[in-house]
């Protein structure tokens, strides 16, 4: 009974010295917080990491009970780092998570990046023509389109080319003998900026199993930054198109065309003619009447 009552007491104390606003507030913000960390991890390597600490967490309350003090004095060791270690074991998913809060509308008025002309309607359009052809003579392709996300680090593993994004210098570039046909080509300012780069691998283990190291290639980039990428596969000449981590599968020319004009925020030049003219010609018939 003294147990229960002490507990209540203590129950009382708090909900008596609870802020709704400050408390509630702080509440949810660790809720987020927690979440937003286990969905990052959830599909990544760190959920072994994650399992491991756990395990080492339960050994030490442990060694605590059995009263063992040379393990205790090993174990306070350890953890009196805890946060370097934690910073050191987590590393890429610090930077991924503030990489995607640098992405967030909030810092967007601060953005002096210019990546409107990275994705031109022209760039799309050639290639679009270029993977078409590609893709029925079954040549491989990997072409990134950088946005927001810069790949300088990305860009210094390939060849620097700053040529316009043309559907004869695509294919040119993979073309099965050429040196550069394996890596990928990054499109960034509406410009070719090089070729023959080397993506991150993605960490997951749900990708399907027809999906070779190009695939996983470009969803590894696409988790780890803002760009969109298009993958023509050698085997079967399907063409992909990745975007956020998944896989479009086996797209048309037309559809990659509206996946890429959706992905990267451009309206459709046609619509706009079309629009433009149309306002032209009724303001056109308002004068001849």
């Amino acid at each position: 009974m003294a147990v229960l009552s002490t507990f209540f007491e203590q129950v009382v104390a708090v909900l008596s010295s609870y802020r709704p606003v400050q408390d509630t507030l702080d509440i949810l913000l660790v809720t987020l917080i927690l979440y937003e960390l286990i969905k990052l991890i959830r599909k990544t390597r760190s959920v072994q990491i994650v399992k491991g600490l756990a395990i080492l967490f339960v050994v030490y309350i442990a060694v605590i009970i059995c009263d063992m003090p040379v393990m205790k004095s090993i174990f306070e060791t350890i953890f009196s780092s805890a946060l370097v270690i934690i910073i050191i074991l987590f590393t890429p998913e610090i930077r991924n998570v503030l990489e995607r809060m640098g992405r967030t509308s909030i810092f967007k008025l601060f953005a002096q990046k210019q990546y409107a002309g990275a994705s031109s309607v022209s760039a799309i359009n050639a290639v679009c023509s270029a993977c078409t052809e590609m893709s029925n003579d079954k040549i491989g392709a990997l072409i990134v389109f950088e946005r927001k996300s810069m790949l300088g680090e990305v860009m210094k593993t390939g060849t620097k080319i700053n040529a316009d994004v043309t559907s004869t210098l695509i294919r040119n570039v993979f073309y099965p003998k050429s040196p550069l046909h394996d890596g990928a080509m990054i499109i960034s300012s509406g410009r070719v900026a090089c070729a023959g780069c080397i993506l991150p691998l993605t960490d997951t283990r749900n990708l399907d199993a027809k999906f070779g190291t190009r695939h996983r290639a470009a969803v590894g980039m696409t988790e780890q930054s803002d760009a969109a990428v298009v993958v023509v596969s050698e085997e079967t000449g399907a063409i992909s198109f990745v975007n956020r981590g998944r896989i479009k599968h086996d797209v048309t020319s037309g559809e990659l065309r509206e996946c890429l004009l959706k992905a990267l925020d451009i309206q459709n030049s046609d619509e706009k003619k079309t629009l433009f003219s149309s306002l032209k010609s009724k303001k056109g018939g308002k004068k001849d009447e």
